[in-house]
């Protein structure tokens, strides 16, 4: 007789011990063998809901995306026009250790695109860059359009540089960057 799994539930548990791997191994040691055994069980518990690795990585990644949205809007609350412009863009440019975490696993995600474009998820970037276009219109940017494109090349870029320079790039920094490239934008 079969198991009842909940599907759900078990691509979650495979996600935190993707990130759990990650955390303590680091991106590259992220195998269906590694998160098999994290979970205690074999490749197929794995392999039944993520097939390969990078549907490993794919799935942490997207069960963030989430959290990331949850956080995002009680960050924002009531703000409105340039306020919520600004906090949306300061959002994106914080930085926590598990956001460093699933940047080196987005990376590992997006080097495979040439071999695997499918592997690659499109939706989040497609959905924050949305999210800038609303709130560039809310706030009276002239060219929300554009300013919805600076501001995803801005954070596509923050993500690398958090792993490549960590220690420059303090929350400190990146707001002052923030500030100034939104105010850059909305009095154009």
């Amino acid at each position: 007789m079969p198991i009842d799994v909940d599907e759900v539930q078990r691509r979650k548990a495979i996600a935190e011990a993707t990130l759990a791997v990650a955390a303590r191994d680091g991106a590259r040691a992220v195998t269906i063998r590694a998160v098999a055994k994290e979970l205690g069980g074999s490749t197929a518990m794995v392999t039944n809901y993520v097939p390969t690795r990078m549907a490993l990585i794919t799935n942490a990644v997207r069960a963030a995306e989430a959290r990331w949205r949850a956080d995002l809007d009680a960050h924002l609350g009531d703000l409105t026009g340039a306020d919520r412009l600004r906090a949306t863009v300061e959002w994106h440019l914080t930085t926590d250790p598990e956001d460093l975490l699933l940047r080196t696993l987005w990376v590992e995600m997006l080097s495979t695109a040439y071999a695997d474009p499918a592997g690659v998820d499109r939706h989040e970037p497609r959905e924050s860059r949305s999210e800038f276009f609303e709130a560039s219109l809310a706030a009276g940017v002239p060219d929300a359009a554009l300013a919805a494109d600076v501001l995803s090349l801005l954070t596509r870029g923050y993500y690398v540089s958090t792993i490549e320079e960590p220690d420059h790039w303090t929350a400190e920094r990146a707001s002052r960057v923030a500030r100034a490239i939104v105010d850059a934008l909305i009095s154009e």
